[in-house]
């Protein structure tokens, strides 16, 4: 499989995409503005103490309070397992909302109101970007990402990634993570220490350590709730996380920050220099791989599928709702062949859409019905084999008798739609407004209780053009009766500078 990165770096934002055999599979953004939070260290005071759902408040100077569980607190108990998994997890956490994932740790933790009080002064990292309405997530469980390897400073522990799965592998890391491992603090050997030497290693922890000693140092002296460590860059975090053996080259647009990237992996990752290759051409490198593109339709809630079908993606606080239609696909000997051949096709459209929009959470896919056990069958094994190029895990149910499929992936930060696009003024996210004629007969009944309610000769309506249009064509018999009944003249004047929904009554 061949894979490139794109690196597009501007003075207001950077945009990454991971280009797989020619096509845009996944989108990084950040913008200066709104740089993401997750990795950074903050001295942090506790707000107020939730012994109910095992959670507290805490203040590291932003508008909204960081959110920190029971479970996340380092005297609280946990297993290796979910230290690993926690830790590991790249650089994409999910949000921290609610998921079977999270509530086991959580139960197991002592009493939240054990472990912290209202004004204890913490050091808490970011586990979690904000999402929504959502503070960030954190932990006092610090954990600092090197090349081959976290450091944890409070935790006595020495772990493995769950993805390297070679059992000689995982055995010959394990003893150099147990040779190397700190009189103060554990490891967690990253996926990328695959097939490295304990030299390696050993350098790269040795940088940790000198990390972790200035951030001590610096906590020591800091103000309540200011940061006191800051993760890298996203494109130096995407080249220590992401930047594996599939990856042949980077491509890179700026100058800047393509020395930036070389001088980092000269000191962390030698291997790595020679795929950096600067971009000088006057064409934007995203419109020249066809990202912009890509971008452009990862946006769209309809997306067409090459035999004619098409996929529909909605996304809810719920839930991700994806519905797969045949359209104009009749090129097949029946309805279940017809149904077979699109939901094979639609597979591999929404796993690719999955990633390229970032999108995590309950998933639950429509797909066409078919009869045969054989053909449902097939599809599961498709759609599982489709997921393994996946690298966020991913949990699915089989089919049900409904032809639905539920799935969960785990969700990562802000979907691709969620940063990129405003909600809509006038529907409010629903998709769809009042119709003309809801508004008018809506318009009646304000005009009846605002005559009843206070003395006045006449009335003036004041609305948009095409609602006054509707009242003076379709609906002036309404707008007679309506005199007629109050015994008042109504008068009607647009206005252009009026929403469509929005009107006036105006008592003369």
């Amino acid at each position: 499989m061949s894979v490139e990165l794109l690196v597009n770096v501007a003075p207001f934002e950077t945009r990454i995409a991971r280009i797989e055999n020619n096509l845009a599979e996944e989108i990084y953004i950040e913008r200066e503005r709104e740089r993401g939070l997750k990795g950074n260290i903050y001295k942090g005071r506790v707000q107020r103490v939730l012994p109910g759902i095992q959670a507290a408040f805490v203040d590291i100077d932003m508008e909204k309070a960081g959110f920190l569980y029971a479970g996340d607190i380092a005297t609280a108990k946990q297993s290796d397992d979910e230290i690993s998994e926690e830790i590991e997890d790249s650089d994409d956490g999910d949000n921290g909302e609610e998921t079977a994932e999270t509530r086991p740790s959580r139960r197991n933790a002592p009493p939240i109101a054990n472990l912290i009080k209202d004004g204890q002064e913490l050091m808490v990292q970011v586990s979690r970007e904000p999402i929504a309405s959502k503070g960030p997530r954190l932990t006092t469980q610090v954990g600092l990402a090197g090349r081959y390897l976290v450091y944890l400073p409070h935790l006595d522990h020495v772990g493995i990634a769950r993805r390297l799965e070679d059992p000689q592998e995982r055995e010959r890391l394990l003893a150099i993570g147990e040779a190397i491992n700190p009189e103060k603090g554990g490891i967690i050997i990253r996926t990328v220490a695959e097939g490295r030497q304990e030299s390696e290693m050993k350098q790269d922890l040795d940088f940790l350590l000198r990390l972790w000693q200035d951030i001590e140092k610096r906590s020591k002296s800091s103000a309540l709730g200011k940061m006191i460590h800051k993760e890298l860059n996203l494109y130096l975090r995407v080249m220590r996380d992401y930047v594996d053996a599939d990856v042949e080259k980077i491509h890179i647009d700026s100058r800047e920050a393509y020395e930036s990237m070389k001088k980092f992996a000269r000191r962390f990752m030698p291997e790595v220099a020679k795929k950096l290759y600067y971009y000088p051409g006057e064409r934007p490198i995203f419109d020249v791989y066809g990202v912009e593109d890509a971008i452009d339709r990862a946006l769209q809630r309809r997306v067409p599928l090459k035999s004619g079908g098409h996929i529909v993606i909605d996304q809810t606080e719920a839930l991700i709702a994806i519905d797969v239609n045949s359209g104009s696909f009749v090129g097949s000997r029946n309805m279940e062949e017809t149904g077979f051949k699109t939901n094979l096709e639609a597979v591999h459209e929404i796993v690719h859409q999955l990633r390229l929009r970032n999108l995590g959470g309950i998933i639950v896919v429509d797909f066409i019905d078919m009869q045969e056990e054989e053909n449902k069958q097939r599809l599961m094994e498709v759609l599982e084999e489709a997921l393994k190029r996946d690298k966020a895990k991913t949990h699915i149910v089989q089919l049900s008798e409904l032809g639905l499929v539920e799935m969960t992936r785990k969700r990562t930060r802000e979907s691709l739609g969620r940063i990129l696009l405003n909600e809509c003024h006038r529907c409010h996210g629903v998709g769809s407004s009042k119709s003309p004629t809801t508004i008018c007969y809506e318009l009646f009944r304000v005009v009846v209780a605002e005559a009843r309610a206070y003395p006045c000769e006449k009335l003036m309506v004041i609305a948009h053009p095409s609602i006054i249009d509707l009242l003076l064509g379709e609906e002036n018999k309404g707008v007679e009766q309506l005199e007629s009944f109050l015994n008042k003249e109504i008068t009607l004047k647009s206005d252009e500078d009026f929403a469509e929904d929005h009107y006036e009554v105006v008592l003369q």
